[in-house]
C-alpha cells in the first residue's frame, strides 16, 4: 500500500487551533483514543489501528453495561504490568502480506501521542499531568525451521497504565466508537471528520471557522508562532469543499445507509456582512441520523442573485413568523437578548436555494444564533423551507 509508505508519522494539529481548543472539557474528548484521533492527522492504517483498540475496549463496555455493574474497565492485575497490551491482526488494516514492514513503521508513530487529564492526589490536591498514551509497538515474529523469520499476523501496542488508570477507570469517560467507519473510506480526512461532528450530535449542528477547518484536517498549515499561512493545499473554498469535504460528505452517506454509522452530515457556507461567494468566514455542520431523512444536495459556489433590494412586505411577514417560531423553540431570553435587535435585510433565490441574510449589530451575535443549533434551525427551515440558508450581515 502506498500510503503506508507515504505517511509514517502523524502530524499533530496544533493544539492552538479553534476546533481543538472547543472541546477540551467534554466528556466525548476525555477518551485518549478519541483525543488522538482528533489531534493527529493519520494514515488509514494508524486510523484503523485505533479503531480496532477502541472497539477491543467498547466490548469490554458492553460486558459490563450487560452485567449492569459499571466498574473499572482495568483489573489492578493488568494495571499493575504498567501497561495495558494490545493485539491487532494486520489483516485486518486492508494491505497486503509484502506491505506489512512498512505498517509497522506506520505504528510506530503513535508512540508519539500523549493526553493530558487532571487527576487527584494522595493530598487531595487536583493536578494535570500529560501522558503519552501508547509505550511500545511491536511486530512480533517467529523462526522457521529453515531458520527464517516470519511475522505471526498481529501487531503489538502497548497502553500507558497510567493513562488507562485514569481516564478509563476513574473517570468513566466511556465512548462509544464505530467499527465500520474506516473501512470503506478512500480518504483519512472522512473517519477524523466524523470523530469530531460526534461531539455534536445531540445539537444536531455546529459551526467552524474555516481557516481552523482547514488547519485540523490538514491541508493549511502555519509557522510556528502562528503568523503567516506557510502552506495551503487548497487554496480556494471551490477547491476545499470539492477535494476535501464532498468527498467525506460522500462516504459518510454510504456508510450511513449501510448502517455502519449512526449520522451523517451537510454543510453550508457562512459569509458575513452580505458576501455570498469566495471563501467563506465559517463553516456550518447539519447532523442528520442515519434514517428516515433526504439528503439535500450541495449548494453550488456561484449564485445568481434574483433581488439585491430589501425585504418584501410578504417577506417581512414570513420573517416575523419566524421570529414567532423561534420564541417557542429557544426560549424568551434568547429571543429578547439576541433575536430582538436583529432585522431582516433581504431575501435571495437561486436554483431552488432561499438565502436569508439578517442584520446583527456584532459578531457575538452571529455566534450565539449559531450555538442555538438545530432549536434555530428548525424554524428556519420551517419558515423558509429546506432549502433556506442564513447568512449574517454584521452591522459593527
Amino acid at each position: 500500500m502506498a500510503e503506508a509508505k507515504k505517511k509514517s508519522k502523524v502530524d499533530l494539529v496544533n493544539p492552538k487551533n479553534e476546533l481543538i481548543r472547543q472541546l477540551p472539557d467534554s466528556d466525548y474528548i476525555k477518551n485518549p483514543l478519541v483525543y488522538s484521533q482528533i489531534r493527529g492527522d493519520f494514515s488509514l492504517i494508524q486510523t484503523n489501528v485505533l479503531v480496532a483498540i477502541a472497539t477491543t475496549m467498547q466490548s469490554r463496555i458492553n460486558s459490563k453495561f450487560r452485567n449492569g455493574t459499571m466498574g473499572p474497565l482495568f483489573t489492578p492485575e493488568e494495571l499493575s504490568h504498567g501497561k495495558i497490551t494490545f493485539e491487532v491482526p494486520l489483516s485486518s488494516l486492508g494491505v497486503k502480506t509484502k506491505e506489512y514492514a512498512s505498517v509497522h513503521e506506520s505504528c510506530k508513530a503513535l508512540t508519539k501521542l500523549d493526553t493530558t487529564y487532571t487527576y487527584v492526589d494522595d493530598s487531595g490536591e487536583k493536578r494535570t499531568r500529560t501522558s503519552v498514551i501508547f509505550t511500545d509497538v511491536d511486530v512480533p515474529t517467529y523462526t522457521t525451521t529453515t531458520g527464517q523469520q516470519r511475522r505471526v499476523g498481529n501487531i503489538r501496542i502497548d497502553m500507558n497504565a497510567s493513562v488507562a488508570e485514569q481516564i478509563f477507570n476513574t473517570s468513566g469517560a466511556y465512548v462509544e466508537h464505530l467499527e465500520g467507519i474506516v473501512r470503506l473510506c478512500r480518504s483519512p480526512r472522512t473517519p477524523r471528520l466524523y470523530i469530531y461532528l460526534a461531539a455534536w450530535k445531540r445539537q444536531q449542528m455546529c459551526t467552524l471557522n474555516y481557516l481552523a477547518l482547514k488547519e485540523f484536517l490538514g491541508v493549511l498549515t502555519y509557522n510556528r508562532d502562528r503568523t503567516k499561512v506557510v502552506s495551503d493545499k487548497c487554496g480556494t473554498w471551490a477547491v476545499f469543499h470539492r477535494d476535501v469535504l464532498d468527498p467525506a460528505k460522500r462516504e459518510m452517506k454510504k456508510l450511513a445507509d449501510q448502517g455502519k454509522v449512526e449520522f451523517y452530515f451537510d454543510y453550508d457556507a457562512v459569509y458575513h456582512n452580505g458576501r455570498k461567494r469566495g471563501n467563506p468566514d465559517c463553516v456550518r455542520f447539519m447532523l442528520y441520523p442515519a434514517e428516515g431523512h433526504l439528503q439535500a444536495e450541495a449548494v453550488e459556489e456561484k449564485v445568481t442573485s434574483s433581488s439585491t433590494k430589501g425585504p418584501t412586505p410578504a417577506q417581512l411577514a414570513r420573517f416575523a413568523l419566524f421570529s414567532e417560531a423561534v420564541l417557542e423553540s429557544c426560549g424568551s431570553h434568547f429571543h429578547d437578548v439576541f433575536f430582538a435587535p436583529c432585522s431582516l435585510n433581504r431575501i435571495e433565490e437561486s436554483e431552488g436555494a432561499v438565502y436569508v441574510f439578517v442584520n446583527v449589530p456584532s459578531r457575538f451575535v452571529a455566534e450565539q444564533w449559531e450555538q442555538q443549533g438545530i432549536n434555530l434551525w428548525r424554524p428556519l427551515l420551517t419558515t423558509f423551507g429546506k432549502q433556506a440558508k442564513l447568512q449574517y450581515n454584521i452591522l459593527d
